[in-house]
């Protein structure tokens, strides 16, 4: 037993040693010289694959692991890494989060596993193209900046009562159906029509949650995601989630070069937030490509999408009013809860630059706001729940 328990110990000593070999090679990838890297990835692929993957495996698992302490979360990484790393960087997710039990990750941790396929996975045969991905992967991860901790990482998480939260899962289940069709439909007004029900089901659950949850017996807390932009312009789709959080009592951070929005709100909320962002940026994306004008250049679009987000947050802001003028229940509700964001924010993100839009383009305004004019947004009043 000894023996073995040397040798053992021995084996995982050069696989440590292999795997320093790779992280070197992509610190020197990173620093942007390519000639020394492939000497480095021969002489470990010279060791035989099955040493050479469990080298990678336990390189990158060390690499996520400093992430998780920096604030990243697994969603965020598989939204920056290059897509031709996007499978090697799943199965080392899915190595590194099993060394966890459930209960001791975030609930918001164990959602993003599940999005990305990870429970389950299995996990791709290693090739000698796989290694050279995984110093790429490596590369890339370690530029990744720090990040602000919405949640704790592996390891830390509480088992205490966090507090009611979310949208319910049957009412979710069909605000997402309604979305699938709206981005799967050809014709603009379904999808705006299935947009605009989705929103209707949001806004109505929203206010009855908010009711309901004040008889629970812990004050409210506030959490935070990250949503990813995808596409050009992503200035003034930022703007546009901006103001879908603005409206839906969440706060948010635009981050320009990784092209992120970190949104603060309560967990219902923020729900509210990522699939009305799904919703209206489909229309914003539809309208714009429909608009009946010669003018295709850059400046208009840009523009086009600012006037957009900014009637979209005028419109949304009304609904909002409009939903809950009438009923004294929630007012001290939301008050609370509003305390509850605006600490949380202050403390994830204290010294923030308010930056405001500035347009070159005023015929793309013009049509981005007649766009988000004609758009239904408003529902009918929602039932309080009493």
């Amino acid at each position: 037993m000894r023996t073995h328990e040397r040798t053992t110990a021995g084996s995982r000593g050069s696989i440590a040693v292999l795997a320093a070999r790779l992280t070197e090679a992509a610190v020197v990838l990173a620093g942007g010289d390519r000639r020394s890297v492939a000497a480095a990835v021969r002489d470990v692929a010279d060791r035989g694959l099955a040493a050479a993957g469990a080298a990678a495996t336990m390189a990158l698992a060390h690499s996520l692991e400093l992430l998780w302490g920096r604030g990243w979360l697994p969603a965020d990484v598989a939204a920056v890494a290059p897509k031709r790393v996007r499978a090697l960087l799943l199965d080392a997710i899915a190595h590194e989060s099993a060394r966890h039990a459930p209960a001791a990750l975030h609930p918001l941790w164990r959602a993003q596993l599940a999005d990305l396929g990870i429970p389950g996975r299995e996990q791709a045969e290693f090739t000698d193209e796989s290694l050279d991905l995984a110093v790429e992967l490596l590369a890339a991860l370690m530029v990744l900046p720090q990040l602000p901790r919405l949640v704790q990482p592996p390891g830390s998480a509480t088992t205490t009562d966090p507090g009611p939260g979310g949208v319910d899962r049957r009412v979710l289940a069909r605000v997402r159906a309604l979305l699938a069709k709206a981005e799967s439909t050809a014709y603009p007004d379904e999808a705006e029509a299935l947009s605009a029900k989705a929103q209707e089901l949001m806004a109505r659950h929203a206010f009855e949650r908010a009711v309901l949850d004040a008889d629970h017996p812990h004050p409210p807390t506030a959490g935070a995601r990250r949503l990813w932009l995808t596409g050009p312009y992503q200035t003034p789709r930022a703007q546009l989630v901006a103001a879908i959080a603005q409206a839906n009592r969440c706060r948010s951070v635009f981050y320009a070069k990784l092209g992120c929005v970190a949104v603060v709100g309560h967990e219902t909320d923020l729900e509210i937030v990522e699939v009305l962002t799904a919703s209206l940026q489909l229309q914003a994306t539809q309208a714009l490509r429909h608009t009946p004008t010669p003018d295709r250049t850059r400046a208009f679009r840009h523009a086009f999408l600012t006037g957009y987000a900014h009637r979209i947050h005028t419109r949304l802001t009304t609904a909002t009013t409009y939903a809950t003028s009438g009923d004294t229940r929630l007012v001290p509700v939301l008050t609370t809860r509003q305390q509850a964001v605006d600490l949380k924010f202050a403390t994830l993100f204290p010294h923030i630059r308010t930056h405001r839009p500035s347009i070159s383009n005023t015929t793309g305004w013009t049509a981005g706001h007649t766009a988000a004019t004609l758009a239904d947004l408003t529902p009918p009043r929602p039932r309080i729940a009493g």
